[in-house]
């Protein structure tokens, strides 16, 4: 019975992305900072962990503490973000959005959680736990571009606009690939242009034709971003990057040896603060 001491076992019930009943919560101490009543405390230590009955090797639990919104932000679908994910789950037989922050991850005593079950009432499908599990595995395995690179996005604004213009389609794409300097390492502290190759990826969903033109208009309008912020039109040349191309791919087009060789650009928290761009704006 719930909140009744228990003893860890490896046939615990407890998975990855399973959810803290309401009791569990409150017994612990773990209700949301911000908005207590929507708390929604999700388990993320890997399964092979949690059936580790050895506490002395492996004693405790990783969760994070997070919370219902009434609506998810586009810029933090797909693991985008590596600090803040939105995540489609269910709640009793609902659609709902829940939201993690990676500063709010936590450890809990497994003796602890085992005097508990898992909130039957919550469910992550198979794509939002492989988005999650995805999302983890970012914190800890994320592509440095240069700094200079990264200077030159921020002192034109255009990473600020960037997550502007993906922010209302954000849901439709699973990952922005930026390919800099086709992968070498370029001294370009002469001032010279970075060259930039941009490949939208999304899966198809249920309307393929639909979504290829809803990324058709991010793609037109980054382009558009990058020929206002870094080419001079009077000279006729680029300067700080120069943009070769922005082109959209269905999941289904893009082929595992094409991904490797592309790099993730994922929007920081930091670009939401920036002044709005709107599509087809100037600014």
């Amino acid at each position: 019975m719930d909140g009744m001491a228990g003893s860890w076992t490896r046939d615990t019930q407890w998975r990855q992305g399973h959810v803290l009943t309401m009791d569990a919560i409150r017994a612990m101490g773990l209700l949301h900072s911000d908005e207590p009543d929507s708390t929604c405390v999700v388990i993320i230590s890997h399964d092979c962990d949690l059936a580790n009955d050895d506490l002395q090797i492996e004693p405790n639990v990783e969760i994070i503490v997070g919370r219902h919104l009434p609506k998810g932000d586009g810029n933090y679908y797909w693991a985008k973000a590596p600090r803040t994910l939105h995540v489609e789950a269910q709640k009793n037989g609902i659609a709902t959005v829940v939201e993690l922050v990676a500063t709010d991850k936590r450890s809990i005593p497994k003796q602890a959680l085992a005097a508990f079950t898992p909130d039957t009432t919550h469910s992550f499908d198979g794509k939002s736990l492989s988005v999650l599990r995805s999302w983890l595995e970012i914190r800890y395995n994320r592509a440095a571009f240069p700094d200079t690179f990264v200077n030159r996005l921020i002192q034109s604004k255009v990473k600020q606009h960037l997550a502007k213009i993906v922010e209302p389609v954000g849901k439709l794409l699973s990952a922005i690939y930026f390919d800099v300097d086709g992968g070498n390492e370029i001294d370009h502290s002469d001032g010279s242009p970075y060259v930039l190759k941009i490949v939208l990826a999304y899966p198809p969903g249920d309307d393929p034709e639909r979504t290829a033109d809803e990324v058709d208009k991010v793609e037109a309008a980054i382009t558009n971003l990058f020929a206002e912020k870094h080419f001079d039109q009077a000279a006729g040349i680029w300067k700080g990057i120069a943009l070769m191309g922005c082109m959209s791919i269905s999941e289904d087009d893009l082929t595992v040896s094409k991904a490797r060789l592309l790099t993730q650009w994922r929007l920081e928290y930091m670009t939401l603060k920036a002044d709005d761009y709107q599509v087809g704006a100037a600014g």
